[in-house]
């Protein structure tokens, strides 16, 4: 039994048949690649014989001579310390003794001397210079103390004269009495008192290497003591007056270093800027400030000795 297809072909002979397609394929010879691949080979083979030689040499130069190659290649500006261009013979700055911070410094003995010899200064040796100024002041004062305490004729001034440790030194500091003024009012002349007492400072001032200062102050004024003339002429004036009766009494010329008008800028009883306590002269024995020799020679007595011993004093005459 036929079937639907094949039906309709008997009824209709004329109908066409599908086309048949084939397909055929023709193979050609392929051309010449060239030669770029040799090139890029050889480059590579090249390439990997340098490596080698490389690795061999590394590995015949000694250790030391490789850092100091590694380090010739670091930045050289900004190495505190280093020497040239990071590597001095061969040696690498991580070689002891390279680093000019890694030197120490310090006395080679058996060795022969070379330019100028340089002590190097003891550690802590400012510390110990202040500590010895210090006592020598203490003992100015407490000797000063002494002295005018001792005088019968002084006794009564003795809250006249006081004494401060300051960072500037030690301050003797003379000062008015409401009855006992050391200069005649308004004027620059010691009173015989005032120079009694100054007298008694000298003779212990004298002997100590310090440079001094010396400066004059004043109370509070409301008008001038004179036309064109005020306070701080005044000041200084007396810090002058003052100056040249203690050269007279033995203090060298070049023992004083300042001389010092204050006015009523600095007054001892702010609370009362007229007292009379405020009027005062201050002599300052004057830190860090040795002179190069001493004119007078401290007694013993003074100065005590070695062994610690206490310092007194021998009145003259």
């Amino acid at each position: 039994m036929l079937d639907k297809n094949q039906q309709e072909q008997q009824d209709n002979p004329t109908q066409s048949k599908p086309p048949i397609i084939i397909k055929r394929i023709v193979q050609q010879a392929h051309g010449h690649h060239g030669g770029a691949w040799k090139v890029a080979y050889a480059d590579f083979v090249t390439a990997m014989m340098a490596f080698f030689l490389l690795l061999w040499l590394l590995n015949a130069v000694p250790q030391e001579k490789l850092r100091g190659i590694a380090d010739y290649f670091e930045p050289t500006v900004g190495i505190k310390g280093a020497k040239g261009i990071g590597f001095e013979g061969g040696r690498s700055l991580s070689t002891p003794g390279t680093s000019n911070s890694d030197k120490e410094l310090g006395v080679e003995y058996g060795v022969i001397s070379k330019g100028e010899i340089v002590s190097t200064p003891e550690v802590g040796s400012e510390i110990k210079d202040e500590e010895r100024e210090n006592e020598r002041f203490t003992l100015m004062e407490g000797e000063l103390k002494k002295v005018l305490t001792s005088d019968a004729n002084l006794s009564q001034f003795s809250d006249s004269v006081t004494f401060e440790m300051t960072p500037e030194g030690l301050v003797i500091k003379v000062i008015d009495q409401d009855k006992l003024p050391m200069f005649k009012k308004g004027g620059v002349e010691l009173e015989v008192y005032a120079k009694n007492i100054l007298t008694k400072i000298v003779g212990l001032i004298k002997y100590s290497p310090n440079f001094i200062a010396i400066s004059g102050f004043t109370e509070s004024s409301n008008s001038p003591i004179q036309k064109d003339y005020s306070n701080w002429e005044l000041s200084i004036d007396r810090a002058n007056a003052a100056r040249k009766y203690i050269v007279e009494q033995g203090i060298s010329p070049d023992q004083i270093a300042k001389l010092i008008g204050r006015a009523d800028t600095a007054p001892l009883d702010p609370g009362n800027p007229n007292s009379p306590r405020n009027r005062r002269i201050e002599i300052t024995l004057l830190r860090n400030s040795i002179m190069p020799f001493n004119k007078i020679s401290a007694p013993k007595q003074l100065i005590g000795n070695s062994l610690g011993e206490k310092p007194h004093i021998v009145e003259e005459g």
